[in-house]
């Protein structure tokens, strides 16, 4: 019942209470009347009494409804709380609770984020030949970087993505990307955004579509490859990785049925076309299959050798690994053929195919040489915050068998808050007598074994370090 009618009912009692006054005071009025009236009065308060109870329920619901509902959603919301990372998603192996970044800004139609992380660590090494090297090294296992990332909702299923990221030495603060134009084919100036500087449209039915300087995928799966997420410790790390290239086009498929496929063809960014090592175009393929704890999958990369190179052939590097979630940690196993290799004299094995747009320079003749890599380790979360993991493996050179090194690691990880990580691994790298792999993380080595400290030597090491993300 609306206010007015009870506004015109309360009208009426005040009414009937007149009346009832005048005849009162008029004397005229007889008995049976003012009992009626007396009735009437009653039966009207009691109307009252019903209205006045209606709208205190009335009043009562309206507020339980208005506490049930929830807030409505800002415009703008700054640094939400992060999404709790799977076991197996990419670059979170390590991180096994949530990772709050610097700065995180949400909009009904986008997103905008700030993010980078500083990983520093001593690394004791001994060689087999009595040479030793205590230093303070970067990346044990993110290379210090700063980046920039984001996407805007086009509506329908449309978006698009974008990420600028540049790598840091910590130890001194100089960029990860030196100048040298004899080596990236670029400038003198180096690069301001050397990891990754790509733009992509995205759709929630077909996938995503990217161009720019991007990782390979070889390099971005590399905690579905080991305990170390294929970083400091890892055998397969000491072989090499190619890492990213330029003028690269991917496509990246949904994964239907359990089954993604990943595809990139780079096309170099420098130097002069058809006779330069920066043009060369470089093929990329991935394609995996997830089934609730196992994955199984294939990440390959083919380079085309440069026009009149007196060694030339396409170098390869074909992967093949299988990891299975058992619950309480991760079993991985991987085999890796690649004539990437060359046992040159530091850290990576001297891969032709690294992480600058070059591909063969056209005088090491090690591209004829193949190389077999197998590996398997495991790991162990021993709480939500702590994991404890272990590595074997053998690079074995298929042409000369004294090219070929044993590794092993042991290693622990304990995300000691949110955003901070210790880290502590005992590791080896044992080269038989012409074997020259060392040991490296994320980043390389700023001091590092040579010569005939590091080639047929058996290279040990401890390390301890943090890794901060912000």
């Amino acid at each position: 019942m609306t206010p007015s009618t009870t506004s015109f009912r309360l009208n009426q009692v005040a009414a009937a209470l007149v009346a009832a006054g005048l005849f009162a005071a008029a004397g005229s009025a007889r008995a049976d009347q003012l009992a009626d009236l007396q009735a009437a009065l009653a039966k009207l308060q009691a109307q009252v009494a019903e209205l006045q109870a209606q709208r205190d329920a009335d009043q009562q619901k309206a507020a339980a409804a208005a506490a049930a509902a929830p807030p409505p959603a800002p415009a703008v919301v700054v640094n939400p709380p992060p999404a709790i990372p799977s076991a197996t998603d990419i670059g979170n192996a390590s991180a096994l609770v949530p990772v709050p970044r610097l700065l995180q800004i949400k909009t009904n139609g986008g997103s905008f984020m700030v993010y980078g992380d500083v990983d520093e660590y001593v690394n004791h090494m001994h060689s087999s030949s009595g040479a030793k090297i205590n230093a303070l090294q970067d990346g044990a296992l993110l290379r210090s970087r700063l980046g920039f990332t984001g996407s805007k909702d086009f509506g329908s299923g449309y978006g698009a993505a974008f990420t600028l990221e540049t790598g840091l030495n910590a130890t001194n603060g100089t960029q990860a990307d030196q100048p040298n134009a004899g080596t990236t084919g670029l400038t003198t100036s180096g690069r301001l955004f050397d990891r990754q500087a790509w733009a992509g449209l995205t759709n929630t039915s077909l996938g995503e579509f990217r161009v720019g300087r991007q990782n390979t995928d070889i390099q971005a799966t590399g905690n579905y490859i080991d305990y170390t997420e294929r970083n400091l410790g890892s055998v397969v790390n000491s072989f090499g990785v190619p890492s990213r290239y330029d003028g690269d086009f991917a496509y990246l498929s949904p994964r239907i049925a359990g089954v993604q496929v990943v595809a990139h063809y780079a096309i170099g960014g420098g130097g002069q076309q058809n006779t330069s090592t920066f043009n060369q175009g470089v093929m990329q393929l991935r394609a995996d299959y997830v089934n609730g704890p196992i994955r199984v999958a294939y990440s390959g990369l083919l380079a085309k050798e440069p026009k009149g190179t007196v060694n030339g052939a396409e170098v390869y590097y074909h992967s093949a690994y299988a990891n299975y979630d058992y619950g309480m940690g991760t079993i991985y196993a991987v085999f890796i053929r690649s004539n990437n290799g060359g046992g040159a004299l530091n850290n990576t094995g001297g891969n032709e195919v690294g992480n600058i747009p070059s591909v063969v320079n056209g005088s090491n003749a090690t591209v004829h040489t193949p190389y077999d890599i197998y590996q398997v380790s495991a790991d162990y979360r021993v709480s939500s915050t702590l994991r404890v993991g272990g590595l074997y493996g053998k690079i074995r050179d298929t042409v000369n068998s004294s090219g070929s090194a044993t590794g092993w690691s042991v290693g622990a990880y304990w995300q000691a808050f949110s955003n901070f990580t210790l880290y502590g691994l005992i590791d080896e790298m044992d080269n038989d007598t012409t074997g020259s792999f060392g040991l490296a993380g994320s980043a390389g080595l700023t001091k590092n074994f040579s010569g005939a400290n590091l080639t047929g030597q058996r290279i040990t090491g401890v390390q301890l370090g943090g890794l901060l993300r912000f």
